[in-house]
């Protein structure tokens, strides 16, 4: 039998979700003490605005998908419909009224505008452009395949 988070991750259309809604998830189930820090990922947006479609999106899926999962399981006592009220109060609530939420959010349609305008290039991050530099002679070196 799946686990619960297999489950989750298999049937919710977390995809679905607007940067703003799983934003506001991930900062609704955001620990201080965890390993990631959103307000400084939220803040490199500036500098590498990509991350924000690149990796941010699907780890922020990763983790919202495992904190429904815990909340769930925290919450048995209430039936899904009860559930599914609590946690669209939550997110309407930091929408509303979180300021954290209102700063990472003005961050995040920043990165986005950035990466939308027609007028603007994203430079590679740094290990990108050495990887490239690194590899470009392949080019020169390997025959091209016929």
């Amino acid at each position: 039998m799946p686990s619960r988070y297999a489950q989750f991750r298999e049937q919710l259309p977390i995809s679905r979700l607007s940067d703003e809604t799983l934003l506001a998830f991930r900062v609704l189930f955001d620990d201080p003490l965890d390993i990631v820090d959103l307000a400084q990922d939220i803040a490199d947006l500036t500098l590498y605005p990509e991350r924000l479609h690149e990796s941010y999106r699907k780890e922020w899926e990763a983790y919202v998908i495992k904190a429904l999962a815990l909340e769930i399981r925290q919450r048995e006592n209430l039936s899904p419909a009860e559930f599914i009220e609590l946690m669209m109060t939550k997110v309407e609530d930091i929408q509303q009224n979180n300021d954290t939420y209102a700063n990472l959010l003005r961050q995040v349609h920043h990165a986005k505008t950035i990466i939308q305008s027609e007028n603007t290039i994203v430079f590679p991050t740094p290990l990108r452009q050495q990887l490239t530099a690194f590899l470009l002679p392949i080019s020169a070196i390997t025959p091209p395949k016929k």
